[in-house]
Formats: C-alpha cells, sequence, structure tokens
C-alpha cells in the first residue's frame, strides 16, 4: 500500500498541472483570478498608488527609512487587495480543489490499479 502512495505522488508531482486542468472547476477558479475588469486593475494599482502618497507623509527624514516604509506598506496594502478580490471570487479556494482533485485521481488509481492520464 505504501508502495502505491509513493508510486502516485512521484506521478502526481510530475503530471499535478496537466491532471488539475481536466478538471472543470479548477480551471473555472484559475479563470476568475485573471484580471479583466477595471475594477481588477484598480486593486492592484491602490498599493502603487499608496506607495506614493505615503511617501509624502511619512515623517521621517532619512530618505531610505522612508523608501522602507513606503515598500512596507505598499505590499500591507497589496495583501489586503489581493484578501478583497479573493472574497468575491464565487468560487472554492484553489488548494481546496487541487487537494479534491488529488484525491479523486488517488481513489482512481486505487481502485482501476491505473495512473490517471
Amino acid at each position: 500500500m505504501e508502495n502505491k502512495e509513493k508510486e502516485f505522488e512521484r506521478y502526481w508531482q510530475g503530471h499535478k498541472t496537466s491532471i488539475l486542468m481536466k478538471d472543470d472547476e479548477y480551471r473555472a477558479a484559475v479563470e476568475t483570478y485573471r484580471m479583466r475588469s477595471g475594477s481588477d486593475w484598480l486593486l492592484f494599482g491602490i498599493p502603487v498608488m499608496a506607495g506614493i502618497v505615503s511617501m509624502q507623509f511619512i515623517p521621517i527624514e532619512h530618505e531610505l527609512l522612508r523608501w522602507v516604509a513606503s515598500i512596507l506598506i505598499t505590499i500591507v496594502v497589496f495583501v489586503i487587495c489581493v484578501y478583497v478580490k479573493s472574497l468575491s471570487n464565487p468560487h472554492r479556494a484553489i488548494s481546496d480543489i487541487e487537494a479534491d482533485v488529488k484525491k479523486k485521481a488517488y481513489e482512481e488509481y486505487l481502485s482501476t490499479g491505473r495512473l490517471p492520464e
């Protein structure tokens, strides 16, 4: 049994992308992360604007520290924007879908004795 698990794990690592791309739910979830509308671009433009604006208002005299603080603000705002975009996604998380696809492929492998193609 352990041999089959190892064999499947090796197969999964080599063919993960092709197996996942055959799943409709996975493809639909990946497609929602593409930037299509103006609001998508705005969510990724806001961090840049926040970083530029914060440079003017950070009360630090040293230029290098001001740049570092601005970069940190940009990163934090970017993470918040990505979180907001993920909340608007109607699909399950990609990692959950990937785990389900892997589980189905493994069950198919155990029942048929053949690796999925």
